[in-house]
């Protein structure tokens, strides 16, 4: 399953009245674990993972949240033991939980418990101690909070990647070789132009046009009128940014963005003045006030839309 397929998923399990409320590091956990089905799952399949993930059970007796009172805390501390803490961190590591939230990332350690990635191990450590118990921190050790902690550290470009191998193909130009007749005509044409009479340099500057000399005046107009197209820009550029759908759907908002981005770029690359494209900008946002949190999506890959077979499980 592709991400926009799955996001569109996600946002029919938002519709649900049982759906929790997720955040957006939980969003991109469940996007990627439906990418990783082998079969077309549903609303339900969506819910189904929700609740079996502990990341996302709302209750629980050992889960961590802002408001929990220091007793409670204290509490946790108490629960796990050091000996459970490093064995909750060496099923972590050597079975690989990292590649469920960061999968492109290098690995912590192999199945043997041998560093593979100094780098990401030693980031990933000191994260844990002092964000966790096992060290100075006040989170229980436990996997949803270890995968949290590797969430954080891919997104904030901590962590190291496995190369990508970029193919590139070269085309190489080789020149059609002169008939015997074009060859002749060609040096026909450079022995005529070596044997003039006049200097070769000098001809060559008489045929150069001198430009005309800009007036001051038409300079500051030409000035005043980039700075406003500038300034238009600039408002359209903003206009983008701050753009959100009316029902908060996080992805509709990224999708009516790219639709707003494409008619601004489609825009440019056709020559419209600034002002012009300002016009088609606030058009097609008032527009998108009556779009429904699909309607984006059905713009950009209408194929995702037309009735296919469903797939077998």
């Amino acid at each position: 399953m592709d991400k926009q397929t799955a996001v569109f998923l996600l946002d029919e399990y938002f519709q649900r009245d049982d759906a929790l409320d997720l955040n957006e590091k939980q969003e991109q956990v469940i996007i990627r674990q439906l990418m990783w089905l082998t079969y077309q799952p549903t609303p339900e399949d969506v819910a189904k993972i929700v609740e079996e993930n502990p990341m996302f059970r709302t209750v629980s007796p050992n889960r961590y949240t802002p408001e929990a009172s220091e007793k409670q805390r204290r509490s946790q501390q108490t629960q796990q033991s050091a000996q459970e803490q490093k064995q909750i961190l060496a099923q972590f590591l050597t079975e690989d939980y990292a590649a469920r939230v960061a999968p492109n990332m290098v690995r912590l350690v192999d199945q043997n418990g041998k560093i593979v990635s100094k780098i990401n191990f030693n980031a990933f450590a000191a994260a844990v101690k002092s964000e966790t118990t096992y060290g100075t921190g006040k989170h229980p050790v436990r996997h949803d909070i270890l995968s949290e902690i590797v969430l954080r550290l891919d997104q904030a470009g901590l962590l190291e990647h496995v190369p990508q191998v970029v193919e590139r193909v070269v085309e190489k130009l080789v020149p059609t070789p002169l008939t015997r007749r074009e060859e002749a005509k060609q040096n026909f044409k450079l022995e005529k132009q070596m044997n003039r009479a006049e200097s070769p340099i000098k001809g060559i500057n008489e045929e150069v046009a001198k430009k005309p000399v800009v007036s001051e005046t038409e300079l500051a107009r030409v000035a005043a009128h980039d700075l406003e197209q500038n300034s238009i820009m600039g408002e359209i550029n903003t206009k983008i940014a701050i753009h959100a759908h009316h029902g908060r759907s996080h992805s509709a908002t990224s999708f009516e963005k790219k639709i707003l981005e494409n008619i601004r770029d489609a825009g440019i690359r056709a020559g419209l003045p600034n002002e012009k494209i300002d016009q088609q900008i606030d058009a097609k946002r008032s527009e998108m006030t009556k779009w429904s949190p699909q309607q984006a999506l059905k713009e950009l890959r209408p194929e995702l839309f037309t009735s296919q077979p469903k797939a077998g499980y």
